[in-house]
């Protein structure tokens, strides 16, 4: 049997699927225009165009702006969504649980990873026996 919350949660994702439409149509949404340089390399004798070359370099402030302002646009959207923090907690929830990777054995010590729910990354941990203390080895969360 379906459940009635269920019903209403699809019927918001698609009234808000419908609104996303007809924003579109309507040119509402207005994503930041990606700029295109002329990159043209040859491989082999074959022309290959690369617009977007100028987006590789990471550390360029016109890359740097051109994200903040697609993220803008991003959030702005995700934050009109009506089921968001519901679907945000319910995931958080879920995902919220301590990971332990599978350990090897190197140079005579243990290595492995853990992470305690909702760290981004996990952090690399190293003991001399299955009993010892546990050592960091790397936290890539605070690099």
């Amino acid at each position: 049997m379906i459940k009635p919350s269920f019903i209403r949660g699809l019927c918001a994702v698609l009234v808000s699927v419908s609104t996303i439409g007809a924003q579109q149509q309507q040119g509402r949404i207005s994503y930041p225009r990606a700029k295109t340089v002329q990159q043209v390399d040859d491989y082999f004798g074959r022309k290959v165009a690369d617009p977007y070359r100028w987006m590789e370099d990471l550390n360029s402030p016109e890359l740097a702006q051109w994200v903040k302002a697609e993220n803008t646009v991003t959030e702005q959207y995700l934050a009109s969504l009506p089921m968001r923090e519901r679907f945000r907690s319910r995931i958080t929830e879920l995902w919220n649980y301590p990971k332990i990777g599978l350990p090897f054995r190197e140079a005579g010590k243990l290595f492995y990873t853990k992470n305690s729910g909702l760290q981004r990354q996990s952090v690399w941990y190293t003991r001399s026996t299955i009993d010892g203390p546990e050592k960091v080895v790397i936290d890539p969360n605070v690099l």
